[in-house]
């Protein structure tokens, strides 16, 4: 292959990725012959079945920043969201997603781990912002989401987990009317509101 065809794919890349399917590069008129080519030369990387990334922009990206590439209806959500906002002294083993129920789980490449959770696209919704980070701006919950979200799933998780979470909120910035909000629309805030009150 030579050095003009190498620019032309990385041409393709820069518009459209760090990450991009093969059927754009299929498009491009790039055969399997080239991208194979391409990967055995070190400028790109299958990230999993139909999606190459070149190598050296992926090497910029943190693990959220790559996820949202290939995963971009993914909303980064529990300890992934508490760590971003500051309110988990927990470092996480996966990065956590949430996806909305109808939508089937992609083929997820080997690194980095995912936890992914489901809900219906009502509750899937609320809370997301978009997050300007270094490379690409991502999806992810506010903090009065991801304080609902561990008292949703304190049982699973555990409560002391929760308490850090809301205490560290309520040390910082807070919104409780938006707080209480969501934990009425999530269901739980019976549950958080005499923590809440506590802390006040």
């Amino acid at each position: 292959m030579n050095e003009q065809r190498i620019k032309k794919a990385k041409a393709i890349f820069d518009s459209s990725g760090p990450v991009v399917r093969n059927a754009l590069l299929l498009e491009n008129k790039f055969c399997s012959k080239d991208v194979a080519e391409l990967a055995e030369k070190g400028y790109i990387f299958k990230i999993k079945p139909g999606y190459y990334a070149w190598q050296h922009e992926m090497e910029k990206l943190s693990d959220i920043e790559f996820v949202s590439q290939f995963l971009p209806q993914a909303v980064f959500a529990m300890y992934t969201a508490a760590q971003y906002h500051n309110m988990t002294t927990v470092n996480p083993l996966t990065v956590d997603v949430a996806l909305p129920a109808e939508m089937r789980t992609p083929i997820l490449p080997d690194y980095p781990p995912l936890t992914i959770y489901k809900s219906v696209r009502n509750i899937y919704k609320i809370g997301i912002e978009e997050i300007k980070m270094q490379n690409c701006t991502v999806k992810m919950y506010d903090r009065e989401r991801t304080v609902c979200d561990f008292f949703r799933m304190r049982l699973q998780l555990g409560e002391d987990i929760a308490l850090e979470v809301l205490k560290n909120y309520m040390a910082a910035a807070k919104n409780l009317q938006k707080l209480y909000e969501y934990a009425d629309a999530l269901k739980v805030k019976s549950v958080i509101k005499p923590y809440v009150e506590a802390l006040t």
